[in-house]
């Protein structure tokens, strides 16, 4: 049984619609992982332990992390195609990576924290490879924003 809790599709899109009002978010069956060009937030226990993982690919990335701050599209489609994202996109990436933290959790839940952007799956340490290879619960989505773009996040979690 998953220590942590799963939420679903349209509970991700009431929790970063603060942040993007008009995203659309649907379920979809695709695992993020598999592609070799992921990226993956760790999230981590009030011990320090890993206990989820979100694969997001560079569309994510780049779309997510470029309409936070307004980056112009073409840059963003650029970024999405390089997989080179400027400091600010990561750093954007990485807060909405943390707002998702809340995906996994509820008032019974274990607390649980961003830790960090891995910018491949060889970056993982072997406890984040366990959860990926083996979790208990993941959610799949497709999240599209309108003027930038669409991309695929998966979350994996114990």
């Amino acid at each position: 049984m998953s220590k942590q809790v799963l939420m679903n599709a349209m509970d991700t899109k009431r929790m970063l619609a603060m942040l993007y009002p008009d995203l659309k978010v649907d379920g979809v069956d695709v695992k993020v992982e598999e592609d070799s060009n992921a990226l993956y937030g760790t999230y981590i226990d009030d011990s320090d332990v890993p206990v989820s993982v979100c694969a997001i690919d560079r569309n994510f990335a780049a779309y997510l992390g470029s309409a936070l701050t307004m980056v112009p599209k073409a840059t963003a489609d650029a970024s999405a195609e390089s997989g080179d994202f400027s400091d600010i996109v990561i750093d954007n990436v990485r807060e909405v990576l943390n707002i998702l933290s809340r995906i996994l959790m509820e008032g019974s839940s274990p607390h649980l924290r961003f830790a960090e952007l891995r910018r491949s799956s060889a970056d993982l340490t072997a406890e984040e490879q366990a959860i990926v290879q083996s979790p208990a619960a993941r959610l799949d989505m497709k999240i599209e924003l309108p003027n930038y773009g669409a991309g695929h996040c998966s979350l994996i979690t114990l």
